[in-house]
């Protein structure tokens, strides 16, 4: 569900009265999916370079844009999408895991949930690679940070982390504000103690006993329980449908596409990414990508240049998945898929109960990871005040903390 309001409001999501008739943290799927669901591939097929969706998706994916259109406030004109993101990053995106539990976390752990990142974003970015001057066939991912209410639940060596231990107005950890994207969308990080480099685009918030999930431009939020039951699951369908919302996608509620019933962003449908969940993701890219200049952008695609990478106008190639040991290394972790190219099965396995669709998924291979270079000393930051100068918050909005700029103010959920 894409988060609205405060996040302390979202809480009281599911019982509020936005005339929705389910909520993400609603929906049985969340805790019902067989944790040994597999799904069922078939034989490959290679999602085109250019706008050429298939004929039977034409009519639902301009029902879904028209929608989005008409009821975000500011859709073409919002500027902190996933997309923006990458972009500004160069091809990186950073996180802080905020760890709202009382459950000590290991140095594997950590590990494991670096891995996950990784893997998770970079089956979204593996449906835009190779795709109308996309520029990135991977996205290098890095955990910089933890917020935690005592340093003493990070087990083992955290050095080259951000240990915060300080909280929001609501007394949840929170990593400092100044260092995060949401709060300074103009890239200026002079405040923040880390450095600029050590700024988070997202965060990913566990929290203990919750249901289902939310996300948008500020990260994705679900049960701590839920997140490390699944962990090293290939698919963590939540996480997966939260990161689609921070790349624009929105929820299916209350309306169904014509002709598709199985894809992640409805809810309850389906436990991977599909081609029609790509197809949108796309739809989002071409309507955006004029607004970057894309000239000094290039594939990311290892820690070093590789003279076989890929550009981005390159036709889409099959994936070689490549076996990689788990990480293993417990301070900020940089993981890399080893893809070259996006590619799909030509079947979904659908959720028990739910109506069987041969829409296609695109498999990301397990990452591998490499240190980033690492400070001198773990050290605990003080958070900043609020921001100085904050955007109109409007009817309802989509952002951690409601002073922030949000595209969904007409929405209702």
């Amino acid at each position: 569900m894409k988060s609205i309001l405060s996040l302390t409001a979202l809480q009281l999501l599911a019982s509020s009265s936005l005339a929705l008739p389910l909520a993400d943290r609603d929906i049985p799927w969340h805790i019902t999916v067989p944790k040994n669901l597999t799904p069922g591939l078939s034989k490959r097929q290679s999602l085109p370079t250019t706008w050429d969706p298939p004929s039977n998706l034409v009519t639902p994916l301009e029902e879904v844009w028209q929608h989005q259109l008409d009821t975000y406030s500011d859709a073409l004109g919002f500027q902190n999408y996933g997309y923006d993101q990458v972009i500004a990053g160069g091809g990186k995106i950073n996180y802080c895991v905020r760890w709202e539990s009382s459950q000590t976390l290991t140095a594997a752990q950590r590990d494991q949930i670096a891995a996950a990142a990784s893997r998770s974003y970079n089956k979204w970015i593996s449906g835009l690679a190779g795709f109308d001057g996309w520029p990135y066939d991977t996205v290098e991912v890095n955990v910089v940070g933890y917020a935690v209410s005592d340093a003493s639940l990070l087990e083992g060596d955290t050095t080259g982390l951000d240990i915060y231990t300080t909280t929001d107005a609501d007394g949840i950890p929170e990593c400092d504000p100044a260092c995060g994207r949401f709060f300074h969308q103009d890239g200026d990080y002079s405040g923040c103690a880390a450095g600029a480099d050590r700024h988070y685009d997202e965060s990913l918030w566990l929290t203990d006993g919750f249901s289902g999930g939310t996300g948008g431009d500020w990260g994705q939020r679900m049960g701590r329980e839920y997140f490390m039951e699944a962990v090293e699951s290939e698919n963590i369908h939540i996480y997966l449908h939260e990161i689609g919302h921070t790349f624009a996608l929105d929820d299916f509620y209350d309306w169904t596409p014509t002709g598709v019933t199985n894809f992640i962003m409805l809810a309850g449908s389906a436990t991977e990414i599909t081609e029609f969940d790509y197809w949108m993701v796309r739809d989002w890219w071409r309507n955006l990508k004029d607004r970057y200049d894309l000239s000094n952008t290039g594939s990311s695609t290892s820690p070093a240049e590789s003279s076989a990478a890929s550009s981005s106008s390159a036709t889409a190639a099959p994936t070689t998945l490549v076996p990689v040991p788990t990480p293993t290394s417990s301070s900020l972790t940089t993981l890399l898929p080893t893809i070259s190219a996006p590619a799909i099965p030509t079947q979904v396995a659908p959720l028990p109960g739910a109506e069987t669709s041969s829409v296609p998924v695109a498999p990301v291979p397990t990452p591998s990871g490499t240190a980033a270079p690492q400070p001198s000393a773990t050290t605990t930051k003080k958070p900043c005040s609020r921001p100085t100068s904050l955007p109109s918050w409007g009817n309802n909005g989509w952002g951690e903390h409601k002073w922030q700029a949000h595209p969904w103010a007409n929405k209702r959920a």
